[in-house]
């Protein structure tokens, strides 16, 4: 951060400058606090680093300035309303591999069967209806003339569309929430770098939907609904149910791949999921887990004991069930509280 004061008076030989900055950040490199003289037209910049310790949106400022004479005997006390904006998102941790099961994946509606023949370095698999967010330069000019509508190319790789990403955020995922973002950043990044165009689900309070799109702007947006995003429940249970089954379910295409993060601590998210399996999804479930290690931590409580006890079997019990179902289990250990800052636009 850089803050740059000049003096417009006479000069001042004390001048004490605080810029505030958010409980939740810490400084970790300069200072926000300096004591100084300022001479007449003369100006000064400072820097410093700041350190936030969780995602959100938090803001920089007011500058409180005070200026006095040598011996103190007279001062003066101001803020200038000076503020800056900043989003902080979990550092981004890069995934090697995912399975992709691209054969399973079918041609969007409106297909037009076509002749095959190599473009874009990848396979042509003939021409579908123009969906919002298909690049210009696919668009099937010749086609669109003769059906009237607008149509664009399908090629091999773009029938990869049909993957989601659904993120369990109800308040019975609050103690492993943190990690079940960054599991959520990581999987849609990886997607999103192999070319795919995704589509993400937010379970809490309400069914967030964010329709399926490629590309980092995609990112951009998934990004804008993890910083903000808590642990949150309907007041009644079968509301859940009903929005995953009215709302969610008739937005998965058949045959589509679909990442779960879930930790299964809800009946309904596990409910849905065997009702996901029993339509035929290609379905990897990413379970966010807490490291439990007892002997590192001597002066926890015997009842903390059992209720750890207690979740593990719950756990182990649930994974097995799941794991007879066939779907790929994989688990998200934590890697520690790193956040970064990063510079982003807001997406419309």
């Amino acid at each position: 951060m850089k803050l740059t004061i000049k003096n417009k008076g006479k000069r001042i030989p004390i001048l004490e400058i605080l810029d505030k900055i958010p409980e939740e950040c810490t400084i970790n490199e300069g200072s926000n606090h300096w004591l100084l003289e300022l001479n007449e037209g003369e100006v000064i910049t400072f820097s410093y680093a700041i350190q936030c310790h969780h995602r959100g949106r938090y803001v920089l400022g007011p500058v409180r300035l005070k200026g006095s004479d040598f011996f103190f005997f007279h001062s003066e006390l101001k803020d200038y309303q000076v503020h800056n904006s900043f989003d902080v998102v979990p550092s981004l941790i890069k995934l090697k591999y995912l399975p992709i099961y691209r054969q399973r994946l079918l041609p969007e509606t409106g297909y037009i069967p076509s002749l095959i023949y190599k473009g874009r370095d990848f396979d042509f698999q003939g021409v579908r209806d123009y969906q919002e967010g298909d690049e210009v330069r696919t668009i099937n000019w010749r086609v669109t003339a003769k059906f009237n509508r607008l149509a664009t190319n399908e090629y091999a790789l773009d029938q990869s569309a049909r993957m989601f990403v659904i993120l369990d955020h109800t308040d019975s995922t609050i103690r492993v929430l943190e990690e079940g973002v960054k599991a959520a950043l990581a999987t849609s990044e990886y997607l999103i770098s192999q070319r795919n165009k995704i589509g993400f689900f937010g379970i809490g309070e309400f069914v967030h939907e964010i329709p399926a799109a490629p590309g980092k702007r995609q990112l951009l947006r998934i990004n804008e609904f993890l910083i903000d995003v808590e642990g949150t429940y309907p007041m009644y249970e079968d509301t859940l149910n009903l929005r995953l089954t009215k709302k969610l379910l008739p937005s998965l295409p058949p045959f589509s791949q679909i990442f779960f993060i879930s930790p299964l601590y809800n009946r309904i998210i596990v409910d849905f999921l065997h009702e996901l399996v029993k339509r035929n999804y290609d379905i990897m479930l990413i379970l966010p887990k807490l490291k439990i290690d007892d002997e590192g931590e001597p002066d926890i409580s015997d009842a903390s004991r059992i209720a750890n006890a207690l979740i593990s079997l719950d756990r182990g019990f649930i994974s097995k069930k799941v794991a007879q179902l066939g779907i790929t289990q994989i688990h998200w250990y934590p890697q520690g509280p790193k956040y970064e800052l990063i510079k982003m636009r807001r997406i419309k």
